[in-house]
């Protein structure tokens, strides 16, 4: 930058950047005073130019900018997608005039995100209109139409739109005043399409917010928390007055609350609720009733509130008083506790008294409960019959016992959990399954076994103990997004690199640690995009909840794979190994193999489940492509057409994980309750034609499978497995021929 002051200020920029932006030009003082001249901009994605001129004594800029996937730094960068801004800004001495538009797309910053935005502004002497129509997400999609009109003393405004498809309009526009310094809001009306709400407030000296609630639809709320499945009307007022302590007086009355879970809806109840905050302390008052009766009340008072820095400090440390009886549905009470995606359902009956303090609460009374049903949405658990008994004594709370039934098995627990946040909320709690069924659904299902101890101190909350896994079947589904594989390391050509993109924290309780193993001798099945199989595995898993360190082996104890048409059989030393990495990308050792036109066919894959290595070999020893010809053709690679060369690119590109569809031997499986179902091919020397085999397990060593054709023929096999490495294998056919066999098969 060169300055000149001889014979007028003159300011000549060869190269300046602010915020990634380069700026070039020059500009002269005018005799009237303003500087006149032209600066281009060009960089971070933005191109453009600032012209400078005099509106006779006064400075005049006309801004027109361009955006083309831009970025502009920040502690939260904001890029633009495209766009264009135009502008007239004229500095007078009372206020600037500003006249322009602005037109954007793909506008993101941190969650926001906004997909187009266009703007109108006229704004001279302190008056003047501006106006914007977006779309986008922001946690939930949007859309709103807003406007306004600006003056020193007044601005009026209306808006309408949508927020996660709930609709919302001003009955009126809005106003809002300035009187002797304070900015008032007169009530104004928000309608929704069932109910209406009207706020009014004050903001100078004191801040002041007043809402008044007529028969609002709770399912708003589902909009901001999805899975809460929340109904009934709103209805009441809550009047605030912002400090170091607010003042808040409310009264809401809700008229039909349900809350609807996976199979049912709840009982309708009405909630009636008070409550008081002041520098003196605080109250909350509140009845529950249903068909007339009060069904549950619960009374609480904070008071008064000791001396100290921040709201949250002196509420926690003041004395608590009350109690709360309740005998209802627990899902009145399960919703207030806003978990998305589980239900818990069924009578349940608690009477408590408390005192003490906020931090360290002393309470006294008991829980009961027997007919509960927990129901996780995402995993298809279904825990019934739920029989809970537990006792409140001072600071904690002890949990004599409960006990569920999951599918055919059991779940059960007991123990302490502390209720004083001042000592962590300490706990000791002891959880036992018996073949209980912890996941059932389409895509997965899983028995469990065994016994978790779940502990909270000083070193923070931990889970310890074994699992056996009786059972577990893993279907394999491909999804429409997997279809389009994504590009690593391809982004936008401004766009924040992921090294400087700020972490998003990992949802649930990070610090929860983990050291639980995981053991199945057998029967974990997972079938799917051409894989029947059945597996074995012995693993631990660490770290912590939000991320888990997991090690150790699924090994492959018999299994097909279909490609081509063709059943390859697994190879029992195949096996896929966590390491600790990302749980998600396992480390792969399998093979199999078939025989076709008198050559034995193996498919290998290596590397990582993220990136697998296919390779094939073969018996007598063949290149890959040959040895792949044969598979889908029956034929050697130099006798195949143009058009099959081009089908085995794309049977090998099936064979890296894009394959999959219609698994009806999967669905049959799942309704017969049979173990293991799968196709087999012709077999000349047993006189078995194209065959079907079913498996089921009759004890937890014992597997039997009958294999049978069109034909009449029949065939069983046993196998009886004595140790983990030696079996004892039976086999009979219908077209004569038995024979008993030791197997002995071990890893080394």
């Amino acid at each position: 930058v060169l300055v000149r002051t001889d014979p007028v200020l003159a300011i000549e920029i060869n190269r300046a950047q602010v915020a990634g932006i380069d700026a070039r030009g020059s500009v002269r003082q005018t005799p009237a005073g303003p500087f006149a001249g032209t600066i281009s901009l060009d960089g971070a994605g933005i191109t453009g130019n600032v012209r400078l001129a005099a509106a006779d004594a006064n400075q005049r800029a006309d801004v027109e900018l361009r955006a083309r996937s831009a970025r502009i730094p920040g502690d939260v960068p904001i890029t633009i997608g495209s766009g264009a801004a135009r502008a007239t800004v004229i500095l007078f001495p009372e206020a600037p005039s500003i006249i322009g538009s602005a037109d954007l797309s793909d506008v993101r910053s941190g969650t926001l995100l906004v997909a187009r935005a266009r703007s109108r502004f006229d704004y001279r002497g302190g008056s003047g209109n501006v106006s914007l129509v977006a779309n986008g997400s922001a946690d939930a999609p949007f859309n709103v139409a807003a406007q306004a009109q600006l003056a020193p003393e007044r601005i009026v405004a209306n808006a309408n739109g949508a927020f996660n498809g709930i609709d919302f309009r001003l009955a009126a526009p809005a106003v809002v005043t300035r009187t002797a310094g304070e900015w008032q809001l007169a009530p104004a009306t928000i309608v929704f399409p069932e109910g209406r709400a009207r706020l009014a407030g004050r903001y100078g000296a004191e801040t002041q917010a007043n809402i008044v609630l007529d028969g609002v639809d709770l399912g708003i709320v589902n909009s901001f928390a999805p899975g809460l499945g929340l109904g009934g009307k709103a209805s009441g007022r809550i009047d605030a007055t912002l400090a170091d302590v607010p003042d808040i007086d409310a009264r809401i009355d809700v008229a039909g609350f349900t809350r609807t879970a996976a199979y049912t809806i709840s009982a309708p109840v009405d909630i009636s609720t008070t409550a008081r905050l002041s520098e003196t302390g605080g109250n909350i008052n509140a009845a529950i009733r249903r068909g007339g009766a009060t069904i549950g009340r619960l009374q609480a008072r904070v008071a008064p509130l000791p001396a100290g820095d921040g709201i949250a400090a002196r509420l926690m440390a003041a004395p608590l008083s009350g109690g709360i009886r309740y005998g209802g549905p627990a899902e009145v009470l399960w919703a207030m506790a806003g978990i998305g995606g589980q239900d818990l359902t069924g009578p349940i009956a608690i009477a408590a008294d408390f005192g003490g303090r906020v931090e360290a609460p002393q309470l006294t009374g008991t829980i009961r409960a027997n007919a509960l049903r927990y129901t996780n949405q995402a995993y298809g658990t279904v825990i019934r019959d739920i029989a809970l008994q537990g006792s409140f004594s001072q600071s904690r709370f002890q949990l004599a016992s409960l006990n569920g039934r999951a599918g055919d098995g059991t779940v059960s627990a007991s123990g302490v959990v502390g209720l004083d946040s001042a000592s962590g909320f300490p706990a000791n709690l002891e959880v036992r399954f018996d073949r209980a069924q912890l996941a059932r659904g389409d895509a997965l299902g899983a028995q469990a076994t065994g016994t978790l101890a779940i502990t909270n101190g000083p070193d923070g909350a931990l889970v310890r103990g074994t699992i056996d896994i009786p059972e577990a079947r893993y279907q394999v589904i491909r999804s429409g997004d997997s279809e389009i594989r994504q590009l690593a390391g391809v982004r936008r050509k401004t766009a924040v690199p992921p090294a400087e993109e700020a972490a998003t924290p990992p949802p649930g309780p990070a610090t929860l640690r983990l050291d639980v193993r995981v053991r199945a001798d057998n029967q974990i099945f997972v079938s799917g995009m051409g894989l029947e199989a059945e597996w074995e595995t012995d693993m631990r898993i660490t770290g912590t909840a939000a991320a888990p360190r997991i090690v150790g082996r699924l090994e492959v104890i018999r299994g097909t794979y279909s490609f081509a048409g063709r059943r390859f059989e697994l190879g029992q030393n195949g096996a896929i190994v966590f390491d600790g990495g990302e749980f998600t990308n396992p480390e792969l050792s399998l093979s199999a193999e078939t025989t076709v036109e008198g050559v034995t066919a193996i498919i290998n894959i290596g590397g990582r489940a993220q990136a697998p290595q296919i390779t094939f070999t073969s018996s007598p020893n063949l290149p890959q492509d040959e040895v792949l010809s044969r598979l889908l053709f029956g034929a050697s690679v130099t006798n195949i057409s143009p058009i099959q060369a081009v089908q085995l690119a794309a049977a090998l590109n099936s064979l890296r994980g894009s394959g999959g569809g219609l698994n009806p031997l999967g669905k049959l499986r799942s309704v017969t309750g049979i173990d293991r179902l799968r196709v087999l091919g012709e077999d000349k020397t047993t006189g078995r034609g194209t065959s079907v085999a079913a498996g089921q397990y009759i004890s937890n060593n014992i597997y039997v499978e009958v294999i049978t054709d069109a034909r009449g023929f029949t065939a069983t096999q046993l196998e009886i497995a004595l140790t983990r490495t030696l079996s004892l294998l039976s086999s009979t056919g219908s077209f004569g021929g038995s024979n008993v066999t030791l197997r002995f098969a071990r890893d080394y």
